[in-house]
C-alpha cells in the first residue's frame, strides 16, 4: 500500500496491488501474456543493429522469468535470435503459468539456444560460448528476491556487473534490488528498466538509466480502492513465538448511561482483529454492566456518571496501559465534559495513537483540532459530522469530496476516514477508497466495532493510515459476510464474528494461474 505521494511502488506495495487485480479473477497467465508482449516491444524500440540480433535472456524459475519467456516467443516470431540462459538448479517452474509459457517456448525454440546455469562454473562457460556483447534481458528475479542472493545467483549477476559489456535491459526491477533491502549485490548498469505496471525505481539509485513503466492491464482501481491483496500483504501476522502485548493493547475510553453497548462493541471488534489485551475506561455506574459483556475485558472505572478529564490524568498514570493504542469517543455523552476530556487527552504531551469517534468527535472544536498533529489520531466521521467538525459542506461528488478530505486531513495533520457508501480515508498525502459494505450497516453500534478494529491495527502497525484502509475494508467486508446470514436483520454485535474469517480470507488467496 502506498503511503507516499511520490508513486514509487515497493515489491510489497506490488505485490498487494496485484493481488487486488488477481482477486477480481484475471490469471497470472494473462497478466504474464500482456508483460511479455509489451517486454518485447520495448526490447525492439532499444535494439540497435551492432547487437546483430542475438538476445539473450536471463530467466529464473519464478513470474519475472516467465514474463521473459513470452516475450522471447514473441521476439522468435519477429525472426530475432534468441537465446535463453535458465538460472537455477532446478527442473520445473514455480508456477503454472510460467511453466506452461516455457513448453511454449521450447517447442519453436531449437535446443542449440537453451543453456542453464545450475553452478558458478557455469557461468563463465555459458558466458564464453554465447559472448558478451550481446543484448542482455534480466529477467531472473524481478519483485521475486527474497532475502540475501544465494548462488549461484550473487556470482552471475557479480559477473555481470563486472565483466558483461553488452547492453542490459531489466525487467520490472534489476535483480537483486530491493528498495526496502540494504543488498549489496545486484545488477547496477542496466542500459533501461522496463517497470511493469507501475514505476518501482525511483530517482537517485539508477539516475543514467531510462527507465519505462508499461501497462499490463492493472486498473486504476485497483490501487486507489482497498482490497483483499492489501489485507494480505499487509495485515500484521501474529508471530509463533510472539506473548502477551506484541498483538496490540487497546485502551478505550467510551460510555455513559445511555449507551452501555457501546465500549464492548469496540473492544469486540478489536480482539476479533487480533489485539491481545483490552483495557475500557468507562463510568463506575456501568463498569458491570461493560465487564459482564466480556470476560476478556479489563474495566477501569471512572467518575460515577460520565468520564472526567481527572479520569484521563489517573488513567496515564496507570501502570498497564503502556504501549496502548486509545479509542475516545463510543457512548459518551455529547456534553462540555466530554469536550474537555477530549482536550485534557490531547494535551498530554506524550505522543499516543488515537481513534477518536462518536460523541467525541462530535464534540470537536478548533482547540482541539490544534492539538492534533502532536498525536497519530484517526477520525472516523460521517458526513454531518464532517459538517459539524471541520465547517464544510460535502457534495456528495466522491471525486470532489475526496480533494475536500484530502485538503482537511493535510491541514490538521491527521488521518480521516469519512465514513460513507464509499468511504473515503486520507492522511493529507494519499487517498484511498473503500466500497465494502451493506446498508444493514446502518444500525447502530457498526462505528464502534470499526474504530475498535483499527485501533487494534494501529496499536501494531503504528500506521494510522494504513490501520484506517485495512479497518475500513475489514470493517465492511465483515458486515458484508455477516448479513449473508442475518440479511437486513444484521446488528453490530454480529460482526466482530465475522472479521476473522475476511482476515483468513485474505491470508489464504492464492491467485489463480491459468
Amino acid at each position: 500500500m502506498n503511503n507516499n505521494s511520490d508513486k514509487v511502488f515497493t515489491i510489497k506495495m506490488t505485490r498487494a496491488l496485484e493481488d487486488n487485480v488477481f482477486f477480481t479473477g484475471v490469471t497470472i497467465f494473462e497478466m504474464m501474456e500482456t508483460a511479455g508482449q509489451v517486454i518485447a516491444e520495448e526490447i525492439e524500440i532499444y535494439f540497435t543493429s551492432k547487437y546483430l540480433k542475438d538476445i539473450v535472456f536471463l530467466v529464473g524459475f519464478g513470474n519475472n522469468g516467465g514474463d521473459g519467456l513470452v516475450a522471447a516467443r514473441y521476439l522468435l516470431e519477429k525472426e530475432y535470435n534468441c537465446k535463453m540462459v535458465v538460472v537455477g538448479d532446478k527442473t520445473t517452474f514455480d508456477s503454472l503459468a510460467s511453466q506452461e509459457n516455457y513448453n511454449k517456448l521450447k517447442a519453436v525454440l531449437p535446443i542449440e539456444n537453451w543453456y542453464q546455469i545450475r553452478e558458478i562454473s557455469d557461468i563463465e562457460q555459458i558466458f564464453g560460448e554465447i559472448g558478451k556483447e550481446n543484448l542482455l534481458i534480466d529477467c531472473i528475479f524481478g519483485i521475486g528476491i527474497q532475502g540475501s542472493l544465494r548462488e549461484p545467483y550473487y556470482s552471475l549477476i557479480d559477473f555481470i556487473n563486472q565483466k558483461y559489456k553488452g547492453g542490459i535491459i531489466s525487467v520490472d526491477l534489476p535483480s537483486g534490488y530491493d528498495s526496502e533491502v540494504d543488498n549489496e549485490m545486484f545488477i547496477r548498469n542496466p542500459n533501461k528498466i522496463i517497470c511493469l505496471g507501475r514505476n518501482k525505481i525511483g530517482v537517485k539509485i539508477f539516475s543514467e538509466t531510462e527507465t519505462v513503466v508499461r501497462n499490463i492491464g492493472i486498473p486504476l482501481k485497483a490501487e486507489k480502492y482497498i482490497g483483499f491483496g492489501d489485507l494480505k500483504w499487509y495485515y500484521p501476522r501474529r508471530k509463533s513465538n510472539s506473548h502477551k502485548r506484541q498483538n496490540g493493547v487497546i485502551t478505550i475510553v467510551a460510555g455513559s448511561k445511555d449507551y452501555i453497548g457501546a465500549p464492548a462493541l469496540a473492544g469486540m471488534g478489536a480482539f476479533r482483529t487480533g489485539a491481545d489485551l483490552i483495557f475500557i475506561l468507562t463510568p463506575s455506574d456501568i463498569r458491570d454492566i461493560v465487564a459482564s459483556y466480556r470476560p476478556d475485558f479489563i474495566t477501569i472505572p471512572a467518575s460515577q456518571e460520565e468520564i472526567e478529564p481527572s479520569d484521563i490524568e489517573d488513567l496515564f498514570s496507570h501502570p498497564r496501559i503502556k504501549g496502548s493504542s486509545f479509542i475516545v469517543g463510543p457512548g459518551m455523552m455529547n456534553s462540555q465534559t466530554t469536550r474537555n476530556t477530549l482536550l485534557k487527552f490531547l494535551e498530554n504531551e506524550e505522543k499516543r495513537q488515537v481513534v477518536i469517534d462518536a460523541s467525541a468527535l462530535s464534540m470537536m472544536d478548533e482547540e482541539q483540532l490544534k492539538l492534533l498533529k502532536n498525536h497519530d489520531v484517526v477520525l472516523t466521521p460521517h458526513r454531518g459530522e464532517f459538517r459539524s467538525i471541520f465547517g464544510t459542506k460535502l457534495t456528495g461528488d466522491l471525486e470532489s469530496d475526496s480533494k475536500t478530505v484530502t485538503e482537511t486531513a493535510q491541514k490538521w495533520n491527521t488521518t480521516i476516514l469519512l465514513k460513507g457508501e464509499i468511504d473515503i480515508i486520507s492522511n493529507g498525502k494519499i487517498t484511498k477508497f473503500n466500497e465494502t459494505g451493506h446498508p444493514g450497516m446502518s444500525v447502530g453500534g457498526t462505528g464502534d466495532v470499526l474504530t475498535g478494529i483499527i485501533a487494534a491495527l494501529l496499536s501494531v502497525t503504528k500506521d494510522s493510515f494504513l490501520s484506517s484502509c485495512l479497518g475500513a475494508f475489514i470493517s465492511g467486508a465483515a458486515g458484508e459476510l455477516a448479513a449473508r446470514s442475518f440479511g437486513d436483520g444484521l446488528m453490530a454485535s454480529d460482526i466482530p464474528n465475522f472479521i476473522y474469517p475476511i482476515i483468513e480470507k485474505a491470508l489464504n488467496f492464492r491467485a489463480k494461474e491459468t
